[in-house]
Parts: structure tokens; sequence; C-alpha cells
């Protein structure tokens, strides 16, 4: 099969494997976004409906209250008229009487219908419209005889005032009385009785709505459930609650049912239910007068209403997804044909790309294979320099301390020794190169055994104390050691290479002098111990109050060549973290937290039983 042939099939695959995926993509993504619109706007309904329950209690509570007060104040005035000095004096038809009533209408009857006064036989000896009432809302005439009168008698033999009655229809008017008979206050003799008649209509929409079934409405019963207001539908009012009629008209709910059973029993609540006519929300409270329960309110809002506003949002909203959504499609689909056609070209750039980085990774592969074997010839020539250098270095350094020590020329003291120290640093030169040869080599070879840090400790310091006192007589650097153990210092024991431990430690040593100050210093070394887990650990400090170390290097110090003074190879601190490392030890560097100078230090595990 030639190129071009399967360079056709592969774009032929490519391109129903792009249509394919846009297909699963679009379908996916179609199906996530009908769900999170589902989910949104069940997740708004909820939270609407949540907060339309808890709104509409608080508005049924306060319409609740407001009626209460405001019939509260009724009653009071009724009662101050049942006990004022005209009435408990008999007189209840003169001009003072009228205008005791006209006052206290004028002033607190702005919903009464007419306030009337009737005597010890029950004539009406008095009555007064109210002042926002019509002709229609008044039926009493002075005269008229109302011993028959359910709510009458009710006032006469009841021993609680006020006296609410029920509502009830007469001449086209639904309303209730409000009554108190006036006693006198010395005999208790029934002398008449002072009352006010309400329009429920006029009176309870001053509250709420009470006949627009669409918006939310007011429902009030009184006592014996008998419904007194007209919540749209006039054969409603008067008709007991629980009465065949309502029953049949709200379809026997039990839901609504059990909420105004609730209701007149003194209890607020709110349930939500549908009878035929769209789902309501209803909310419930008692209207109480002297803290008895005369009359009862439910507030009820069809959702239709509730959700209408939001239904309209939301239909805007997912047209205007969807129309994202197909937007969106279109310009996927356009960047896959985009993306296929620009597949093709990127493929021979590709091609073109490969082989040359094929070609560069064998230059690469080449270059770093000279490397590699010019870095051996490089450490096997710098480990036989250093193996021919010590060889003549070993005599030069013999002969040159025999010189020194035989001469007799106090003027060639200071030349020979120049010569001497210049070739003890060769040798300490040649000595750091082989071991950083055998390091890198991984040839370094250690002899462990039981070492005691505190005797070698002593024994270090005490040749350095000796050397610092021959070589720098004028410079007075002052050395001490001192042991920070809990115990015998002595049983500090660790399993180590000796000679690489006075190696470490030398180094450490020679690097604090060597950083010391020229006029003189103090150099202190410390041995301490402590716990890691269930391991002990023996820890060496060398303390200078030198220079300190430069922030510049820190990061760097114990790479190899890393120095910031003049006369350091900067391989002794390789050295020494290399060699403790190999022990399993640690060893760290700080400026001294105690003021100027540094502190370079290690540690090794304590042998167990020491």
């Amino acid at each position: 099969m030639s190129v071009g042939s399967r360079g056709r099939i592969y774009t032929e695959r490519l391109i129903l494997i792009g249509i394919i995926l846009v297909v699963i993509i679009a379908s996916s993504s179609l199906i996530l976004l009908v769900y999170l619109q589902n989910f949104t706007e069940s997740t708004v309904r909820k939270n609407l409906y949540e907060q339309q329950v808890d709104r509409q209690e608080e508005v049924t509570d306060s319409i609740s209250q407001s009626i209460s007060s405001d019939l509260g104040i009724l009653v009071s005035v009724l009662d101050g008229l049942a006990n004022s000095d005209l009435l408990q004096s008999g007189d209840f038809a003169s001009d003072e009487t009228f205008n005791l009533f006209n006052d206290k209408l004028q002033r607190y009857g702005a919903e009464v219908s007419e306030i009337f006064l009737l005597d010890k036989n029950n004539i009406v000896t008095f009555n007064m419209k109210g002042p926002n009432a019509t002709t229609d809302d008044t039926n009493l005439r002075t005269g008229d005889d109302l011993t028959q009168r359910q709510w009458v008698k009710d006032t006469r033999t009841r021993t609680e005032a006020p006296y609410f009655s029920g509502g009830f229809e007469r001449q086209g008017i639904y309303k209730f009385f409000i009554t108190f008979p006036i006693l006198d206050r010395e005999t208790n003799e029934k002398l008449g009785i002072v009352g006010a008649s309400i329009s429920t209509g006029p009176f309870f929409s001053t509250y709420g709505n009470l006949e627009d079934l669409d918006e939310q409405f007011l429902v009030v019963f009184d006592k014996a459930g008998n419904i007194i207001t007209n919540p749209g539908n006039a054969g409603l009012l008067g008709q007991n609650f629980f009465g065949k009629f309502v029953q049949d008209f709200v379809g026997g709910n039990k839901v609504l049912n059990n909420l105004t059973r609730s209701l007149l029993q003194g209890n607020s609540g709110f349930a939500v239910y549908d009878y035929g006519s769209g789902e309501r929300i209803t909310t419930q409270d008692p209207i109480l007068v002297n803290g008895r329960p005369e009359f009862f309110v439910q507030a009820v809002t069809p959702t239709s209403s509730l959700y209408s506003d939001l239904e309209n949002s939301l239909f805007i909203e997912r047209i205007k997804l969807f129309s994202l959504f197909a937007a969106t499609l279109a310009g996927v689909v356009v960047l896959v044909i985009f993306l296929m056609k620009w597949s093709n070209s990127l493929k021979n750039e590709v091609t073109k790309r490969t082989r040359e980085l094929h070609d560069s990774n064998k230059q690469l592969v080449e270059a770093n294979d000279q490397l590699e074997r010019n870095n051996k010839l490089q450490k096997e020539f710098i480990n036989i320099a250093a193996h021919e250098l010590r060889t003549p270095i070993q005599p030069i350094l013999g002969l040159s301390e025999i010189v020194v020590n035989e001469n007799k020329d106090k003027a060639l003291d200071k030349y020979l020794e120049v010569i001497f120290r210049n070739a003890k640093r060769l040798r300490k030169l040649t000595e750091n190169i082989l071991d950083v040869t055998r390091i890198e080599s991984k040839m370094l070879k250690l002899s462990k055994e039981p070492v005691s840090l505190h005797y070698l400790l002593l024994s270090i310091v005490k040749d350095y104390q000796t050397e610092i006192l021959k070589e720098n007589h004028t410079k007075q650097i002052r050395l001490s050691y001192h042991s920070n153990i809990y115990g015998n210092p002595e049983n500090i024991v660790v399993e180590a290479d000796i000679s690489r431990l006075i190696q470490i430690i030398s180094n450490l040593l020679n690097n604090a002098l060597r950083f010391s100050r020229k006029e003189g210093g103090f150099i202190e070394v410390t041995l301490t111990e402590h716990t890691e887990g269930n391991n002990r650990f023996a820890a060496v400090n060398v303390i200078d109050y030198g220079e300190g170390i430069d922030p510049i290097i820190q990061a760097n110090l114990f790479t190899m060549f890393s120095t910031n003074s003049y006369d350091g190879t900067g391989l002794g601190l390789y050295l020494c973290k290399n060699l403790v490392e190999a022990q399993g030890g640690r060893i760290w560097a700080r400026n001294n937290p105690r003021g100027k100078g540094a502190v370079f230090g290690f540690d090794l595990k304590i042998v167990d039983g020491s």
C-alpha cells in the first residue's frame, strides 16, 4: 500500500472519529444541560416555596395581631361606655349621651357599622351609624324590641363580657355584634346593653384581599366554624366549613380539613394541598381578644400566582441556554473541520520535526558519550596525578622536618618553616583529591569500630591547642572542649572509622581556625546527646566567633569547590559531608545564634548499651 493510500485512510478514520466524538460530546452536553436546568429550576422552586411559607406565616400572624388589636380597642371603648357615669345613672337618650357616643365613634369606630344602646327591657333607645357605614349597613331603629334576638339573650345570660355573636346575614349584609351588659356598679343590676355591629366584608377587607382567588386571599371563620367573609364565592358566605355545601366545594380534602380543625382549636400552622382548583399554600392563626379566640383567619396563596413570573423567566432562560448550546455546537463542528484540515499540515510538519529531532538526539548521544569518556579520563588522570604527587611529597616532608629540627642557623628558620608548612598542605591536598576520587567512583572503604567520642575529642583538641600555641604566639586564639552529656561522657560510643572521624573533626577545626579573627578569637568544641524515636545520637559541634557564613554560598556550602576564601580548595566540607553520611550520620552548618561566627556540626548514632 502506497504512502498516499495510507494517508487517505488515516484521514478518513480521523474524520469518522471526529464526527463520533462530536456526536458523543453534543449528546452528553445536552443531557447534562437538561439535567442541570431541571435541577436548578427545582431548587429555585423549592427555595421560593420555603420563602413563601415563611413570609406568609409572618403575614398571617401580623394580620391576626392587627385584627386583635383593633377589636381590643373597640372592646375597651364599649367597656368604657358601659361603665360611664351617664349610663350608670340611667341616662340613655340625652344630648350628653349622644355627644359621648359620637366622640367615641369618630375616634375609634372607623370600621363600625353602627353603635347602639338597649334599655333593661331590650328596647333600642339610641343608635348611631359609623363614620364609614352606608345606609344598608344599619338596620336598628329607636324603639325596636330586640328581646328575641339570640345575641341579646346571650348577652343577658352570659357572665363573661364582652360577648361576640356568630356571623349572620340580615337584609343582605353579613355582620357580627359585640355587646357589653350595663351593670349597676353597686347592685350589679342589669341596666341595659351597649353594643356595636360590624359588617364582615368591609371590616376584614382592610386587612387583605377577600375576593380575588387568583391572588393571595383571606378566609375568616367565627367560633362555630362558619365562613364570615366572601372568598370569591357568595354561596360560601355563612356556610359552616364542615357542612355538606363547603365539603362538596373543597372535595372533602383531608389536608385542608385537618388544618381548619386545628385552627378552630386555637392553633396556628400551614399546609399545602390541592382540592381540584390548583395547588395552594395556606397559613393560619386564631384572632384573640382579651386572650380568648373569637375569630380565625387563613391566608391562602395559589402557587400558580407564586410561580407565574418565575415560569416566564425560566422559559426565557431556557431559550437563551439552548440557543447558546446550539451556537456552541455549531462552533465545535466548525472547529473540528478546521482541526482535521490543520492536522494534515501538522502531520507533515511533525514528520519533518521528528526527523530533525532524531538527528539532533543522535548527535547529543555521541557528544554525551564523548563527555563520559573525557570525564573518565579526567578522573583517571587526577587519581594518577594524586598518587604520583604523594610519592615525592613523603620524602620531601620527612627531610624538611629533619632539616627544621637540626638547623642551627636561626636566619633560615622562617624559610624552612614555609617549606615544611606548604609540603604538609600539598600532602593534605593530594589526600583530599584521592578521597574525592574514591567517593566519586564509589570505592571509599571504611573500617568501623567502637569509638569513644569523648576521648577522641579530648585528644584532637589537645593536639590542636599545642599546635596553636606553637604557630600562633601573637594571635591568642583560644580553643576549648566541653561535653553536655547527662551522665558519664566516656560512655558515648559510636560505630565509626576512627581515621575518618579524625579527618572530619580536623577539617571542621581547620575551617574554624581559618575564619577566626586575625587579632585572635575563640573556638568551642561541644559534645551533646539527643534522642529521635528509639535511637540516641551523639552530636559534635565546632563553634567559632569569626566572620560567619556568607548567605550567597550557604545553600551550596557542602558541594565541591564551594569556598569564599582565597586559601581554601573547596574540598574539605564536601569530604566531611560524604564521610559523615557514609557512616550513617548527618552534617549541618548555620550562623552562630549567640552572635558572630558559625556552627558546623554532625551527629552519629550511639551504639546500643553505651
